[in-house]
């Protein structure tokens, strides 16, 4: 197939990587300028597990530069950029192309069905991660899977074929919402504590508190859900976290929303417990941990910029 993945960073990279060494045609879709210029000279770094680390090279460029047709384009954008995404993009997507968005956090959806056909979309989630070392850099832990559904009556059966040609352990849910609220809840917990407690996934699992302050979160989540004809399982959820924080899985790894801490970047919480604090002042439903979490992370942004501005004196606030 012919692939583009619209958000080249360090998991877009990553996907990227095993598309091509599958066999099929990739580029890479990306705004920052460095990360661009890395990859173009240089190629892709990837460290990996084994501690291996290896080269690859794959064509990278900003969305006013891409070109042509493409049979599928995989959303990892940011969800807060999603819809300037599209907008930059839409002189590629033809009626034939496929979109399937796998950013982090809530109203997606809603957000592609104000560019393209719903029988375009597919959405999903991911448990696959990836860090950004430096620009061009990146560093790979532990395995990761994908569930996905097409939103509309597209069919979904030639994408999974293709993905887990990747090997990227892609598997068809019937209720890809509840997957993506499912989602939501780990990253809900994850990416913020691990910002605010400085620590890597395994190091947040060392935590005496850390799985009670889990549960605070989730409650609240599942609460809500309710509310929403959501079903949220807080066990499942729980499972998972448990499986994540050993190292073997994804325990070395830093969250998405950590490295955009540590680059001085805005984060995705107002689509993570943001998001869920929000619907829970819609429906007159108390969630302090949510919406403490979320202010305890907008204060973190602004000290981090704060003191990236104080290095850099070129460095925009």
């Amino acid at each position: 197939m012919k692939i583009a993945i619209a958000g080249f960073g360090a998991l877009g990279a990553r996907v990227g990587v095993m598309l091509q060494q599958a066999g099929h045609e990739v580029t890479g879709i990306d705004g920052w300028a460095a990360h661009i210029a890395a990859k173009s000279t240089d190629g892709l770094t990837v460290h990996q597990d084994d501690g291996a680390t290896k080269k690859y090279y794959i064509p990278v460029m900003t969305a006013k530069e891409i070109d042509g047709k493409f049979d599928l384009i995989i959303l990892l954008t940011k969800t807060p950029q999603l819809d300037m995404m599209l907008t930059d993009i839409k002189h590629i997507i033809t009626k034939n192309t496929k979109l399937l968005v796998l950013s982090n956090g809530l109203g997606n959806i809603e957000v592609m069905e104000k560019h393209v056909n719903r029988n375009q979309i597919l959405a999903g989630v991911t448990l696959w991660t990836s860090e950004l070392i430096n620009p061009g850099e990146i560093r790979v832990t532990g395995t990761g899977s994908i569930k996905l559904q097409a939103i509309g009556e597209a069919n979904a059966k030639p994408i999974v074929s293709a993905l887990n040609k990747a090997g990227l352990n892609v598997t068809l849910s019937q209720n890809v919402i509840e997957a993506i609220w499912h989602k939501a809840g780990i990253n809900s917990v994850l990416n913020p504590l691990t910002v605010l407690l400085d620590a890597n996934i395994a190091e947040f699992g060392m935590a005496g508190n850390g799985m009670d302050l889990s549960l605070n979160i989730l409650d609240e989540i599942k609460k809500i859900g309710e509310l929403e004809g959501i079903n949220v399982d807080v066990n499942a959820i729980m499972k998972d976290l448990a499986l994540l924080i050993r190292p073997e899985n994804a325990g070395n790894h830093y969250p998405s929303m950590y490295q955009d801490i540590k680059a001085g970047k805005h984060t995705e919480i107002d689509f993570l417990n943001g998001y869920f604090a929000k619907l829970g002042s819609e429906h007159d439903v108390a969630m302090p941990f949510n919406a403490l979490v979320t202010r305890l992370i907008h204060a973190k942004e602004d000290i981090e910029r704060t003191k990236l501005a104080k290095k850099q004196e070129t460095f925009e606030i």
